[in-house]
């Protein structure tokens, strides 16, 4: 299994590559700039040293204005064609606001080029993540006889996992007899323990309480997860549970609600940061001392740009060992340390080792991501569920390889006496879960007396908890999205809009959250640019979106829009019953679906959601004034 890992990791950086390269290409600057993957020309607007002594350059595009692919945390290349020949420095974009961006370089001093003009600046593909899990993997695959391959073999299905004696482990009383359940089995496990969460069932209030627990027995908690949206709940939910939580990794990538966590942020508060602060002033002045000597200088000049960069290095080298001194401190002080699962190998965490290290949204990881935190685990619990969103794979091959399945389904499979499922959810009306229940969790799922009936209130249009309309017959059929490799259903879209529209003539519709979503993002930009300003405007609380973007979110009322409609019957990626099952579980009071049943039903999953709906809530035909 390792080996075919490894192959099908191979397989997918390829793929990768090739699509970068041929986002980027070889294309002329005014090419790229147009495609919106370099800005050309630029002018420095300011420069310095960051936390770490990383240097900085904020810059300012002069010569255009239109769309671009430039964001937080995307890897980059700083260039200059002032010379013959094209010179780089690669870095990161830490933020982007308008035309100007701050961007973090890999390289100790600002390069001597960078005044010269004709600046400008690249996205490139950054393989850094892909090495990372490589090693990671190599290393689970070559451990012996240690902690590290027993928990791989446990994760592997190649041995049992173990659990002390049932105890009087405290109950508490704001969580259900399942999550209650769950924290025990978690804090009884002697190497790997798992926490099945379906959709709204308190996966994430269990999670925290598993921390708490943990960390009151050895602290810090290693906690990560595949995804910076799912570390940044983790880190607020934690911070409101009392727990003192750093929160590590790209800070371009940070939610700048959980930005006070962050390491950067936390250090700025120690005592030691204004002794720092001046110390790195000293060093600026320095470096800028030697900068005055630029290529055509003598023999003494030379020396004396030599001495000046030599002292300003030392200073900072001491910088640096107090910087380290104050995170192992910060780190070492902490309830919970948060990040992805790549950022566990940063070099904050080199040389540490956690008691417990608390995976999350474990069925969104591929298996070579998974092996990097578990090089620094001593127990491992891990939360997700396998029946959502798996994780992307772009190369077919790779996912049919190895990368298709997760580790945490073949735990889940392997060691059901590890599992403890949750039983009781808090989202949706009784006749919204029903379905997914029944298709996905063996009924075993049921809904709090609080949410089981809730509907959207009497006399409201549409008021049936599940609704679908069927647009068989219509001649809706789909096509490429405008502009994409993606389709969209432009009759399909009207119908959304149209739904929406009914939806909002009701009393109190202000009050509704509504969702909007699709499998297909060229139908996401279809539906978008249909809504005008005042239709926008009646409710404050729209959203529209992909249904992968949706996962972990809810709204009042979902409506879903399927867009497949072909003669041939073909639905692609519909068959992955994962992401539908994400689709109609992020509703609390009502549910719409939009599709061509002639078409979706040729699935067994689709034609069995059509007849629940037949038998417990309402179809209806898109001819049917839609």
């Amino acid at each position: 299994m390792l080996d075919l890992l490894s192959k099908a990791l191979q397989r997918e950086r390829d793929a990768h590559a090739e699509r970068f390269r041929i986002l980027t290409g070889v294309a002329p600057v005014r090419q790229r700039v147009a495609e919106g993957v370099a800005w050309f020309p630029l002018r420095i607007r300011e420069k310095g040293y960051g936390f770490g002594e990383y240097p900085f350059v904020v810059v300012e595009r002069t010569g255009q204005t239109g769309p671009h692919q430039l964001g937080g945390g995307k890897p980059c290349q700083l260039f200059s064609q002032s010379g013959s020949e094209q010179r780089a420095v690669n870095g990161t974009v830490h933020w982007v606001t308008g035309n100007v961006a701050h961007i973090i370089l890999r390289e100790n001093e600002h390069p001597d080029w960078l005044d010269d003009g004709r600046l400008g600046v690249q996205l490139t593909f950054d393989a850094s993540g892909f090495k990372d899990m490589v090693d990671a993997l190599q290393r689970v695959s070559n451990a012996d006889g240690d902690r590290l391959a027993r928990l791989r073999d446990i994760l592997f299905g190649h041995t049992s996992p173990t659990f002390a004696p049932l105890s009087s482990i405290q109950q508490i009383s704001t969580l259900n007899a399942s999550q209650n359940a769950a924290v025990d089995l978690a804090l009884r496990a002697n190497d790997v323990a798992i926490i099945h969460g379906p959709p709204g069932t308190g996966k994430t209030t269990t999670l925290v309480e598993v921390i708490r627990r943990c960390a009151q027995r050895a602290r810090p908690v290693l906690v990560c997860a595949p995804s910076n949206a799912a570390v940044d709940l983790l880190t607020e939910r934690c911070a409101a549970a009392g727990l003192d939580v750093v929160r590590l990794g790209n800070l371009a990538r940070i939610d700048p609600e959980v930005m006070q966590h962050t390491l950067g942020e936390r250090w700025k508060r120690h005592g030691m940061s204004a002794d720092v602060k001046d110390m790195r002033k000293r060093a600026d002045e320095f470096r800028r001392l030697a900068m005055k000597y630029k290529r055509s200088f003598g023999k003494a000049e030379m020396e004396q740009r030599k001495l000046l960069l030599q002292e300003a290095r030392s200073i900072i080298a001491d910088v640096r060992r107090m910087e380290q001194q104050v995170t192992d401190l910060i780190i070492d002080q902490a309830d919970v340390v948060a990040c992805t699962l790549v950022a566990t190998r940063n070099e904050e965490l080199k040389g540490r080792h956690f008691e417990y290290v608390v995976i999350d949204e474990a069925g969104q990881a591929l298996d070579p991501a998974m092996c990097i935190p578990l090089l620094r685990a001593e127990r491992v619990i891990l939360a997700g569920d396998p029946h959502q969103l798996p994780p992307t794979v772009i190369d077919q091959q790779a996912a049919r390889l190895a990368l298709g399945s997760t580790m945490l389904e073949r735990a889940i499979t392997a060691h059901p006496s590890a599992v403890s499922l949750l039983t009781e959810q808090y989202r949706m009306n009784y006749v919204i879960m029903s379905y997914s229940n029944a298709t996905f969790y063996e009924g075993k799922v049921t809904s709090h007396p609080s949410v089981e009936d809730r509907t959207i209130p009497d006399g409201a249009p549409l008021q049936e908890s599940l609704l679908i309309i069927d647009t068989s017959g219509r001649g809706w059929e789909e096509s490429p999205g405008e502009g994409s490799e993606s389709l969209a259903n432009k009759g399909e879209a009207e119908c959304a809009c149209a739904v929406y529209n009914q939806l909002m003539e009701n009393d109190g519709h202000e009050k509704w959250s509504v969702g909007i979503i699709s499998p297909y993002r060229g139908q996401v930009r279809l539906i978008s640019s249909m809504l005008t300003e005042e239709q926008r405007s009646r409710t404050s609380l729209l959203d529209v979106d992909t249904v992968d973007s949706f996962q972990g979110s809810e709204c009042d009322v979902i409506i879903i829009s399927l867009v497949r409609s072909n003669d041939d019957q073909e639905i692609g990626f519909l068959k992955d019953t994962r992401r539908m099952n994400v689709a109609i579980t992020r509703a609390r009071r009502k549910l719409v679906i939009i599709g061509d049943g002639s078409t979706i039903a040729s699935h067994p999953f689709y034609k069995g959601l059509w007849e629940y709906a037949e038998n417990h809530a309402t179809v209806i035909s898109a001819w049917n004034g839609y």
